[in-house]
């Protein structure tokens, strides 16, 4: 903003005041001073038509105007660089902290692929002993398995042999006997598949 000063206006060849600078604008538009009046400021070294002041004036106006949109652009564009920055910097973090989530999240998962593969590692490893006992024990089981299915049968077929008129705890007996030579039968049969 410029400085103001003391003009001194002069009309018809007589001086009729000293008003500040930004007041004779004020006072010109208002009709008090005349476009025929002169004006006389310190540094001139003669008097000039006012319109000529009047015109110096606008144009500093018109200068100081356009300095000040210039520097209210240009704080704008700062702030908004700095929004832009601010903005940026936020969605930065925001990205590292869902790939950090994501690391997370993949190394969890590994770990439990990892103790999955472990657990399934082992319970393979136990089924491998088992059937490594089982095929050298194989003779054992297919022998004990044949000698449960014979008796099985022995003992069904006594079952069916016994005296059918017997008395109902008689009855009875006979039924379970054939029950049980049925269960051995199939527990023979099932050994001597292994």
């Amino acid at each position: 903003m410029s400085k103001t000063f003391q003009v001194r206006i002069s009309r018809d060849g007589n001086e009729i005041g000293s008003y500040p600078s930004d007041e004779v604008v004020r006072l010109r538009v208002n009709g008090i001073l005349n476009e025929t009046d002169f004006y006389w400021h310190e540094g001139m070294t003669d008097w000039a038509p006012l319109t000529q002041f009047l015109a110096s004036e606008a144009r500093r106006k018109l200068a100081e105007e356009a300095l000040q949109r210039k520097q209210e652009e240009a704080r704008r564009a700062e702030r908004l660089a700095h929004e832009r920055a601010k903005a940026k910097e936020e969605e930065d973090r925001a990205v590292a902290e869902a790939v950090r989530v994501r690391l997370e999240k993949e190394k969890a998962k590994a770990k439990e692929d990892e103790a999955a593969i472990a657990e399934a590692t082992r319970v393979q490893w136990v089924k491998d002993k088992a059937k490594d006992r089982l095929d050298e024990y194989g003779g054992l089981f297919k022998f004990f398995g044949t000698a449960a299915f014979i008796i099985g049968v022995i003992v069904f077929l006594r079952g069916l042999a016994g005296d059918p008129d017997g008395s109902a705890i008689r009855q009875q007996v006979l039924v379970q006997t054939m029950t049980n030579g049925i269960l051995l039968m199939i527990l023979g049969y099932m050994m001597a598949r292994r």
